[in-house]
């Protein structure tokens, strides 16, 4: 039986909804996707492996890695190649593209294996996978983990480990620390970082108030992820991928005299890789479509226009307001804002993204 054919088992095991009481385990999920597929039946494609209705997909005129044009429900994306480029079509799901399209996994008693066969079975080709393994229950802190590297404690098959520091520029205290186990440029290397430090700074939160959480990040790409994929189909877990890479590539030993590579493992690190042994694949299914978006009028445009509203009303007139409006009799008010908004013709993008905001997901799959 070849790769393409494994058919997987028509149960759901192996992949779980996380919960609250797994959270201080390590967890894992799919949080990075590339396939591309040599048909330029672009609606092929988006029905028979996505399932998705195309009515909800808005079309851009521009692509990416050599495509012409793009077919997206926000960040779930499918690039189309021009007539005649073995290119063909290209399917990319980034982090939060996954959790959206988990939404429609769910929807539909799906999984991510099924998803895979899918790809498969259109003779799909995996050009990239990330998966995520969160860990905060933290087995070991990974400054400490980047001084047992320094010191010459790990035994690695990668010929070289970079890092990241960042720091604080007031009083240079730490806020997250990185390390790439091998080359970005390689099939295959890993990414150990302080997700709860990358939290922070996203969402402009202090830093003690989050919990500690480490990311654990397995980057494969081109053969590398092809083949953890229908590894993933044929076993419906990750414990072969996982291992394969994690323990096979990277451990760290005991401080000692003599040839590091013959030293005891540290415990640490022993009990780590029983943690990952253990791994399951969780989903965090989200229907949070265009949060971007949102967030823009919400942090942006909202808080600007406030400022002029606030302006105007303090000075007795509406001289800032006229500015930014480009008016011409010198009268708008608040209420002329809200009306010239409620006037406002919404483009065919605008129209497709509130059918998607507002559309129940068993209505938009097919």
């Amino acid at each position: 039986m070849t790769e393409g054919q494994v058919k997987p088992p028509h149960s759901n095991r192996g992949v779980l909804r996380k919960k609250e009481e797994e959270k201080k385990q390590l967890t894992s999920m799919i949080d990075y996707v590339r396939v591309s597929f040599k048909t330029h039946d672009i609606d092929h494609i988006i029905q028979n492996v996505l399932h998705i209705h195309k009515d909800f997909m808005t079309e851009e005129p521009r692509g990416f890695y050599g495509y012409i044009g793009t077919w997206r429900m926000d960040m779930i994306k499918v690039f189309y190649s021009a007539p005649g480029d073995d290119r063909g079509t290209l399917i990319e799901l980034s982090g939060k593209g996954c959790r959206q399209f988990e939404s429609f996994l769910e929807c539909r008693g799906k999984t991510w294996f099924d998803f895979f066969q899918d790809c498969l079975n259109e003779n799909g080709s995996f050009t990239r996978l990330d998966i995520a393994v969160d860990d905060k229950k933290t087995y070991f802190s990974i400054p400490d983990l980047l001084k047992k590297v320094q010191n010459g404690l790990c035994v690695t098959r990668y010929r070289r480990i970079d890092s990241n520091l960042s720091n604080e520029a007031m009083d240079g205290s730490s806020v997250g620390t990185t390390i790439y186990f091998g080359s970005k440029k390689s099939e295959s290397y890993l990414c150990f970082y302080e997700k709860n430090y990358e939290q922070a700074t996203k969402f402009n939160l202090p830093y003690d108030d989050l919990e500690d959480w480490n990311r654990y990040e397995i980057r494969l790409k081109s053969e590398r992820a092809h083949s953890a994929v229908c590894a993933l189909i044929s076993d419906r877990n990750l414990k072969k991928v996982a291992i394969g890479v994690i323990s096979n590539c990277i451990r760290f030993v005991e401080d000692g005299e003599g040839d590091k590579r013959k030293r005891n493992t540290s415990s640490f690190w022993l009990d780590f890789v029983d943690g990952v042994e253990k791994l399951q694949l969780t989903i965090e299914p989200k229907k949070d479509f265009y949060e971007k978006s949102r967030n823009w009028l919400q942090n942006s445009c909202a808080p600007t226009m406030k400022m002029i509203l606030e302006a105007d009303r303090s000075l007795g007139n509406s001289r800032l307001l006229d500015v930014i409006l480009n008016a011409e009799d010198g009268a708008l008010g608040e209420s002329d804002l809200l009306n010239m908004i409620f006037n406002a013709d919404l483009k065919e993008k605008h129209e497709k993204m509130l059918d998607t905001y507002l559309t129940p997901i068993h209505e938009m799959v097919v």
